[in-house]
């Protein structure tokens, strides 16, 4: 079973900030999910919410501030800005995996351009997963860029996970851990998806879906994760 720190570790520091995803790696995290959206500039933004406010007491919203506006606004707790995709790529080479989570309303092919440069210079072309609920967007990957792996992010049971992403012919389904039953996630890996399951923070969870033999948990508190994995792997 795999790690990946959800938005860095957010259990443990900042979630999306670039002291965050430097903290797990220096803990040993070598996966990661993060959240991405566009600036008013088309930069690529590592940030869950479109609205500021509860992650840097700001009135302001993503879609509508440059770049260089976004970089100056303080995430809570910290004095540092809302980092670009490429600061913390570049910030994190021993990163062997991440889950770039596309986040937007509508079917947005200006993400395209921007993601292919980025992998092209980085070589994540084995290292990245574009992941979203937007099946828009799982389209226009497959389109555009069919070579680099895509993951659908299932929130509700009526999404039909498993049809979506088999549609979309994506390699991952993200499934929210209520869902995470079984029999569903081995019907999943039968038909060649790797299953990874959010938001996983109890030890007993985490203990359940090792059992469950999931390919994958994405944690706020990753280290904790690696843990539970080391104890389960130890021989009797």
């Amino acid at each position: 079973m795999e790690i990946f720190g959800h938005r860095g570790a957010k259990g443990l520091v900042m979630e999306n900030s670039l002291h965050g995803f430097l903290f797990a790696v220096n803990q040993g995290i070598d996966r990661f999910e993060l959240d991405i959206r566009l600036s008013s500039d088309n930069q690529l933004m590592v940030v869950h919410d479109e609205k500021l406010q509860r992650l840097a007491n700001s009135p302001l919203s993503v879609s509508k501030s440059s770049a260089g506006v976004l970089s100056r606004t303080r995430l809570k707790g910290t004095q540092q800005g809302i980092p670009t995709l490429e600061q913390v790529v570049a910030a994190c080479p021993s990163v062997l995996h991440w889950q770039f989570e596309i986040k937007t309303q509508f079917s947005n092919p200006k993400f395209i351009r921007p993601i292919k440069r980025l992998i092209e210079k980085y070589q994540l072309h084995d290292k990245v997963t574009i992941t979203s609920q937007h099946v828009g967007t799982l389209k226009i990957f497959k389109r555009v860029l069919p070579q680099i792996k895509r993951g659908y992010v299932q929130d509700r049971p009526w999404q039909r996970g498993i049809k979506t992403a088999t549609k979309y012919d994506c390699n991952m389904l993200v499934l929210n851990k209520s869902l995470a039953r079984k029999k569903y996630i081995e019907k999943a890996q039968q038909q060649g998806l790797h299953v990874s399951v959010w938001t996983v923070n109890l030890k007993e969870d985490m203990q359940r879906l090792l059992e469950y033999q999931v390919d994958s948990i994405i944690s706020d508190i990753p280290t904790l994760a690696k843990e539970v994995l080391v104890q389960h792997t130890k021989p009797s």
